[in-house]
């Protein structure tokens, strides 16, 4: 007697249910949640001419390589915890990579201290002269605290493009109020931080002796 196949169809009805429920399902997912891009803006209260600079008149400013640490190196926004624990932002972006935004913002801030025709982004393609000094920034931390603190921890040095002399060093920690959590107000304390920085560069260019 041949055997009778007892499974029922599947109903439209019931496939449309499973479909919903699917749907429902990955509409939970955490990778739904939309991704927020924040930029480092140059700082609007530099005005040029707001102090005056004893530079050489053909001195000619490269502001670069600028190295940042190795955890802050990702497209995620890092903020620090308590101990040594991280906060990695899965849906907080930087707009741009981090090294690159910093340069730009200290090049556009420290060129309208000091003239804009004197100030370029380093490496660049250029036959440097007796007047030409490199700007080298390494920025040890930068992070937002878990008590609500932004801040940036620099060391930069100047040296001489022309003859490859170490000019000066300077190292600084910049700090300032940032509401935990929020990133678009670590993104705004953090561009008032590179711009008390651009100032710092600025000051210690002046004077700079390039004969040494």
């Amino acid at each position: 007697m041949p055997q009778v196949n007892m499974i029922r169809p599947v109903s439209r009805y019931a496939v449309l249910v499973l479909m919903l429920f699917a749907v429902a399902a990955c509409a939970g997912l955490p990778g739904s949640a939309p991704t927020r891009f924040y930029i480092l803006k140059t700082a609007a209260d530099i005005k040029p001419g707001e102090a005056s600079y004893d530079l050489p008149e053909a001195m000619t400013i490269g502001i670069g390589p600028v190295q940042i640490p190795g955890y802050a190196d990702r497209p995620q926004i890092v903020t620090f915890d308590s101990g040594s624990e991280i906060n990695v932002s899965d849906f907080d972006h930087w707009a741009e990579p981090l090294g690159d935004a910093i340069k730009r913002v200290v090049s556009s801030n420290v060129a309208s201290l000091i003239g804009e025709e004197k100030v370029f982004a380093y490496p660049a393609d250029f036959r440097p002269n007796r007047d030409s000094v490199q700007v080298a920034v390494d920025i040890i931390d930068i992070t937002e605290t878990g008590a609500g603190v932004a801040r940036l921890s620099v060391r930069w040095h100047l040296k001489g493009l022309y003859d490859n002399t170490v000019l000066a060093r300077h190292a600084k920690i910049y700090e300032m109020p940032a509401t935990s959590g929020d990133y678009n107000s670590y993104a705004n304390a953090l561009s008032s931080l590179l711009g008390e920085l651009s100032r710092d560069i600025a000051a210690s260019l002046d004077g700079v002796n390039l004969s040494s």
